[in-house]
């Protein structure tokens, strides 16, 4: 009689264990996939391919390579085809542009181009520092900071350096200044602003007074003037890559990266004020 009746109880137990293992195994293979998919978030996050294990080696990427290449060209060229001996003559070039900036007493267009100089590395700062945490071997924010004053000089090193960091990132994350101001509209705002300003500063001035002007201080009257345009060059075919990996750091299609870096100075800053928020 006992065994008649634990019998059924005995089945009843086993199918609904049956029944439960399906379920069991799907729950399972689930978890397992969120954990890959957030392990190739992480990877991605470190700057390690998706896939692997190892972590990025810039001298096998041919984009680090061009700008190392770049770099060094900026840096020989500095040294051996600008113009030398104008120290005394760039002193008071600086002094001028501080002291009565857009009043005619500097070429317009080479003060154009000097300011876009202030600009340009502002944008590096708003595409690169959301993805600058632990960044090896050197630190983002020394190389940012120092290309407002050493341009290219500074911030190739980094660019040929750093590992990508496309994957999305919270903006609770980001660093104060980081979170306030390079990731600001207000701050895309004035920059767009001042761009367009110093566009129109410098077609406004277009005359071949103007242009002579300043074909002689790139190519004779100043090492800074003759410098500072090859930087600046340096640094816009080099500002795609940025825009790519930053676009890509907010879901949005990278095709079009080529198309904001290919309008010097303007172009990145409208990107700044286009581009979607991060998530919070």
């Amino acid at each position: 009689m006992t065994n008649a009746m634990t019998m059924p109880l005995s089945t009843s137990r086993g199918v609904a264990s049956a029944s439960l293992r399906p379920q069991s195994r799907a729950c399972a293979m689930r978890r397992a996939t969120r954990a890959r998919f957030a392990s190739s978030r992480l990877r991605a996050a470190s700057g390690e391919s998706v896939g692997e294990s190892k972590p990025f080696v810039f001298y096998k990427d041919p984009s680090r390579l061009a700008i190392a290449a770049a770099w060094l060209g900026l840096g020989s060229f500095a040294a051996l085809g600008a113009p030398s001996g104008t120290a005394a003559f760039d002193m008071e070039l600086v002094t001028s542009l501080i002291s009565a900036p857009f009043s005619g007493s500097v070429n317009p267009l080479f003060e154009a181009l000097f300011n876009s100089l202030g600009i340009v590395p502002a944008t590096y700062a708003c595409l690169l520092m959301p993805g600058a945490k632990d960044q090896k071997p050197l630190p983002a924010a020394l190389c940012i900071g120092a290309s407002f004053a050493l341009g290219f000089f500074a911030l190739g090193p980094y660019l040929i350096t750093r590992a990508p960091r496309p994957a999305p990132v919270a903006k609770s994350s980001l660093g104060f200044v980081t979170r306030n101001v390079w990731e600001s509209k207000l701050n895309a705002v004035a920059l767009t602003a001042f761009a367009i300003w110093l566009g129109y500063y410098g077609v406004s001035n277009l005359s071949p007074e103007n242009i002579a002007g300043f074909a002689a201080l790139f190519k004779e009257q100043s090492m800074l003037a003759c410098v500072s345009t090859c930087d600046l060059f340096v640094l816009s075919l080099a500002m795609s890559g940025a825009i790519k990996e930053d676009m890509q750091r907010r879901n949005v299609d990278p095709t079009n990266a080529v198309a904001f870096a290919s309008l010097p100075v303007l172009g990145p800053v409208l990107w700044l004020l286009t581009r979607p928020a991060l998530e919070e």
